[in-house]
């Protein structure tokens, strides 16, 4: 399966969601876009000392979303602006949706940038959460 994570600038939430993902789900495709990203910037040095504390894979470099993206099984934003944008954009034909609404939970993943260190901590603490729900397999059944 190909999952694709999306944030504003793919710098912060979606490498790191992406990172998480890789290691938790190893059977799948897993990448990160932006929906306004600078292609080929490195993440923030916050979002990978968070990943690196944590012993996980490092993510690739920063990638524009593109239409090429609406190849995935799954598309996951950060936010219900990043999908109401996707929505906008390429139409509802599309598997589209926010990691909290797709895993059953209420909210949105707040944006670190700028933040603490301890802001990405408390960032990353809530991806973890939210894509070990996705190690489920019931979810992979509404996909099939």
């Amino acid at each position: 399966m190909k999952i694709t994570f999306v944030c504003t600038g793919n710098t912060c939430r979606s490498p790191m969601a992406e990172s998480i993902a890789t290691a938790l789900l190893p059977d799948d495709s897993i990448q990160s876009r932006g929906l306004f990203a600078m292609d080929g910037q490195s993440i923030t040095p916050e979002a990978l000392e968070v990943i690196l504390e944590n012993n996980l894979p490092e993510p690739s470099v920063s990638q524009t979303f593109s239409q090429e993206d609406l190849k995935s099984d799954l598309i996951l934003t950060m936010t219900n602006n990043h999908k109401s944008q996707l929505v906008s954009q390429y139409g509802t034909d599309y598997p589209i949706y926010t990691l909290c609404e797709y895993v059953s939970e209420i909210g949105e993943i707040d944006d670190p940038f700028g933040g603490s260190i301890d802001t990405y901590r408390h960032t990353f603490n809530q991806l973890y959460f939210l894509i070990s729900k996705l190690e489920h397999e019931e979810w992979r059944e509404i996909l099939r």
